[in-house]
């Protein structure tokens, strides 16, 4: 159920749609799907899951050319292959779980564009470059996605494989017409991969084409305008060229996953507090998508076969778990650890050991 308070906002939502204004309507329902997250309401999924198939069934946005214009990606004059992708509106299926140091960067990042205008008054713009680093699977692609949902401005991302032509020549102009294509209205921009196309210019391996593609982006990343964000992410940081760094307004890197964040994002998706904390120390250091990866595999295992979501999600971390009277031993001794209770105390409960308890929490 909604509070009273938003009525006025649910039956603008209908008007919107009753006249056929999409672009006005998809707008109000994602800060609505917004309100909803943060008010928990089992309401928000259900909302966003409808509007993301309206969205590929490309009924969307109809009217409202500016929005058109975003949707329609230059191509490739050779291949015709689209040179990005656009994600309008762009959603993340649950609250991102990010290192202190980089939630706190992207909330400064955040701030800025949303009190643009005052930072206009003061003669200065908000950060309009940003430059992501760190191994695969951290979230840095995610950022780019969280940033554009919370603007709510589109997500362009540009097509790697469609935009780099081994023509000499091709690639410069390809990359020179997404960004115009950016440019061109508000939106977040998300060149990912940026290794491919900003590779150091030292390399003797590398003909003139790879000097001219930089030289591109040198200029584009100078000149972008503070109407758009401009997202570049990269796995190898190493590979830029030096003169990539100083030229972003902001920097953000991304280290690897920890067993806190781990444990926050399994909880988040729906694991018990115990079973998440008990998994967490195994999957650190890994890809978070590696954690999302088993809770949707365990959730389709649950739809199909029913089950409980942290029985089968020990039974997936721990292969060898494969008696079930085991499974659900460990997780009484895991509930009630997360409890507080002392291990002798567990072990008198089960009716184990204390060194079988703990060998069982140590697993």
């Amino acid at each position: 159920m909604t509070a009273p308070s938003s009525e006025a906002e649910w039956l603008a939502l209908v008007r919107e749609g009753c006249a056929g204004n999409a672009p006005a309507f998809q707008l109000r329902l994602s800060r609505l799907i917004a309100r909803l997250r943060r008010e928990k309401s089992a309401l928000a999924p259900l909302l966003a899951k409808a509007l993301t198939e309206a969205n590929s069934s490309r009924l969307t946005l109809a009217r409202d050319a500016a929005a058109q214009q975003a949707l329609v990606s230059p191509v490739d004059l050779d291949s015709n292959l689209a040179l990005s992708t656009v994600q309008f509106p762009a959603f993340v299926e649950h609250a991102p779980v990010w290192p202190p140091a980089v939630e706190e960067s992207l909330d400064g990042l955040m701030r800025e564009w949303q009190n643009a205008d005052r930072l206009r008054e003061a003669g200065l713009s908000p950060s309009r470059t940003v430059l992501l680093s760190g191994p695969p699977g951290v979230g840095k692609t995610l950022a780019a996605t969280y940033l554009a949902e919370q603007l709510h401005y589109p997500l362009i991302t540009l097509n790697l494989a469609a935009a780099v032509n081994s023509l000499l020549g091709k690639t410069g102009a390809n990359l020179t017409r997404v960004l115009a294509h950016a440019k061109a209205q508000p939106c977040v921009l998300l060149l990912d991969e940026f290794d491919a196309l900003a590779k150091r210019r030292d390399d003797g391996q590398d003909v003139g084409e790879l000097k001219r593609v930089v030289n591109v982006l040198l200029q584009a990343i100078d000149e972008w305008p503070g109407t758009s964000l401009l997202v570049a992410a990269t796995n190898h940081e190493e590979l830029l060229d030096r003169a990539v760094f100083r030229r972003f307004d902001l920097w953000l890197r991304f280290p690897d996953s920890t067993a806190r964040q781990v444990e926050t994002l399994l909880a988040k998706l729906g694991a018990s507090h115990a079973v998440a904390r008990q998994m967490a120390p195994a999957l650190a250091g890994k890809p978070l998508s590696d954690a999302s990866r088993l809770v949707m595999r365990a959730r389709r295992e649950i739809a199909l076969g029913g089950g409980e979501l942290d029985e089968v999600l020990m039974r997936l971390a721990l292969p060898g778990a494969t008696d079930p009277a085991y499974r659900e031993g460990l997780l009484q001794v895991m509930r009630l650890h997360a409890d507080g209770l002392s291990m002798r105390a567990i072990a008198k409960h089960v009716g184990v050991s204390a060194a079988t308890v703990s060998r069982w929490l140590n697993k």
